[in-house]
Parts: C-alpha cells; sequence; structure tokens
C-alpha cells in the first residue's frame, strides 16, 4: 500500500510539468538586452517563476541587437519549446518572431515591449505591455506644473534623453510626452538623444548637452529611464553643472531613482516593474491547458513623488534598501 502511495505521488509530480501532449513543458525566453539592472532583474524573476511552476527553462540574451535576437529566437525555436516569450528590444527589427514562431507552430508571448504584428494572429497569443503613453502623460504634466512654477507661466526649453530608439515603450513615451506638450506651445524639447538605457551612454549624451547648452540656456531634462538619469546626474555633478537638479522627471522607480526623488532632485519616477515572471508565466499556464486569457495584460505601475505620494515612495525606498533589491 505504501509503494502505490509513492508511485502515485512521483507520477503526481511528473503529470504536474508536463504539457497537454504529455512532453514536459520547456519555456524559452528571448530577453532583448540584459545589460541593464532592470532587464538583469526581469530575467531573474523569469526564471524563477519557471522554476516554481516545474518547468525547463532556456533563455538568451540579445545584448540590445535586434539581428541578434532574431537569431537567438530562431535558435530557441530549434529546440522545440512548449511556448516562446520574447521581450522585444525594438517593435519593428523583432516583428519577424511571430512569423518565425508561426511557421514553427510554437505559442507566442511578448512582454514589455510590443512587436508590430497582430495579437491574436497565428500562434501569437498574448501581449503583457505597460501602457507607456500614459507615464509619457505623467511625466510631462510634472514637467509642465514645475515650468509653470518656475516660470509664472508654462514656458521653457527642455532636453531630452529617450530610450532604446525603435523600441515601444521609447515610441510610446515619447508620444504622451508630445501629446501633453501640444497644449503648452512655448514649451519646447531643444535637444533630443537616446542614451539606450544605460547609464554610461546618458552620461555621454548629459556631457554633449553641457557642452553645448551654457548654464541659463536650458530650464528642464526629460529622462525617459532611472539608470539614464542617474548617468545624467553624474555627468552634471562632474561639471559642477547643478542648475537643473529639481527640474527633471525620469521613470522606472528603481531604488538610486526614488533616492535622487526623495533628495529632491528628480521631480517624479513612475515605477515600471520589471516583475513579470509570475504574470507571465500564470498566461503560460493558461494558454498549454486551453484555459480561457487575456490577449492583451496591462501592468499596473506606482508613481513615485514627494508631493501626493511621500508616505509610499519613503517607505517603499526603505523596503528595498533592507532587502537588497534594486526594484
Amino acid at each position: 500500500m505504501r509503494k502505490m502511495f509513492c508511485l502515485a505521488v512521483v507520477l503526481l509530480l511528473i503529470c504536474a510539468t508536463v504539457a497537454p501532449s504529455g512532453a514536459a513543458v520547456l519555456v524559452a525566453f528571448s530577453q532583448g538586452d540584459n545589460g541593464n539592472s532592470w532587464r538583469a532583474t526581469n530575467t531573474n524573476d523569469m526564471e524563477v517563476w519557471a522554476k516554481k511552476k516545474g518547468y525547463d527553462y532556456i533563455w538568451a540574451d540579445g545584448k540590445g541587437d535586434p539581428s541578434k535576437q532574431l537569431s537567438d529566437i530562431q535558435d530557441l525555436l530549434s529546440r522545440k519549446p512548449s511556448i516562446l516569450i520574447v521581450a522585444p528590444v525594438q517593435a519593428e527589427a523583432v516583428t519577424p518572431a511571430a512569423e518565425l514562431a508561426n511557421k514553427a507552430g510554437i505559442p507566442l508571448v511578448t512582454i514589455d515591449r510590443k512587436i508590430n504584428a497582430t495579437v491574436g494572429e497565428g500562434t501569437y497569443k498574448a501581449c503583457i505591455i505597460q501602457d507607456f503613453t500614459e507615464v509619457g502623460r505623467i511625466c510631462a504634466r510634472y514637467m509642465v506644473e514645475s515650468l509653470t512654477k518656475q516660470f509664472g507661466e508654462p514656458k521653457g526649453r527642455v532636453l531630452e534623453i529617450q530610450g532604446t530608439i525603435g523600441s515601444s515603450p521609447t515610441i510610446d513615451e515619447a508620444a504622451g510626452v508630445r501629446e501633453i506638450l501640444a497644449q503648452y506651445p512655448n514649451i519646447k524639447i531643444i535637444d533630443s538623444q537616446s542614451g539606450g538605457d544605460m547609464r554610461a551612454p546618458a552620461r555621454a549624451v548629459m556631457d554633449d548637452f553641457l557642452n553645448k547648452y551654457p548654464a541659463g540656456s536650458v530650464d528642464f531634462l526629460f529622462s525617459f529611464q532611472d539608470d539614464m538619469t542617474i548617468g545624467a546626474l553624474q555627468a552634471m555633478r562632474d561639471a559642477g553643472r547643478l542648475e537643473l537638479l529639481g527640474h527633471i522627471v525620469s521613470k522606472d522607480g528603481m531604488r538610486d531613482g526614488i533616492k535622487e526623488v526623495i533628495d529632491g532632485n528628480v521631480l517624479v519616477s513612475p515605477q515600471v516593474p520589471p516583475y513579470f515572471g509570475e504574470a507571465t508565466l500564470d498566461l503560460v499556464e493558461k494558454i498549454l491547458t486551453g484555459k480561457p486569457y487575456d490577449t492583451t495584460v496591462n501592468v499596473p505601475f506606482k508613481v513615485f513623488d514627494m508631493q501626493g505620494n511621500k508616505e509610499m515612495t519613503t517607505k517603499y525606498y526603505e523596503e528595498l534598501l533592507k532587502s537588497g533589491l534594486f526594484f
């Protein structure tokens, strides 16, 4: 009797980690670029939740290169995974992933960023995304309020450090910013460059800005991501150019970024959290077992500032310090 019970437990454990076809579940993940703290956290969280579900897991780092990511995707598909998850480095350039997955007959889910394919067509099953257009609107409203307070009316000259060119978050956030600024013709973005969502490139961009624009010639910095904001702040501090401190907006709610918000150097940083693992692997389970699911899932975000959200902002920062986490 005891042997039969043990055998039943073993069979139950095996069945818990197999696809409907009876094969073991292999989750393949293509990360667009694992080169910053947000992406590294995102990748780690995906692996943690895949293992919690009892799935086999493989992944590849596109290193910010769409061509490499497509090559990675072809390699991952050749290993016959049960499902392919893609965090695209760029929207248009990685769109062929949908056709590659469709030809292989393997379900595809995209996370964090979009590709220019229609969810629900072929094997492209779902997209887990955040409303980056709304993030752009939020940050732009903070900027308008700050410039209005500074000058008594909504006007000012703005420098912009965008994220990865061609990525859906950069495209959507820029659209949200410009939607708001269309209402305020005297607020002008006088220069915009890409910092690639990384500190060192953004620092180089800010060095260039500081050389081109002397003190007093610009009024605000709009940065699309906290790592880039930290890089820009390093450039300002090294150059002794501190006139823009307190006149900056950012995004991502990472620990270093929240500290700059608390210190008054950055006005706001909406958090676009990197923790996609639980939602993604729950969705994977539904897809593989034929349960109903939403084809588009919007991930909520927090807004860190020292105006309406002071208590939440300081408490969250303290929790990050205690836990040793970046997000």
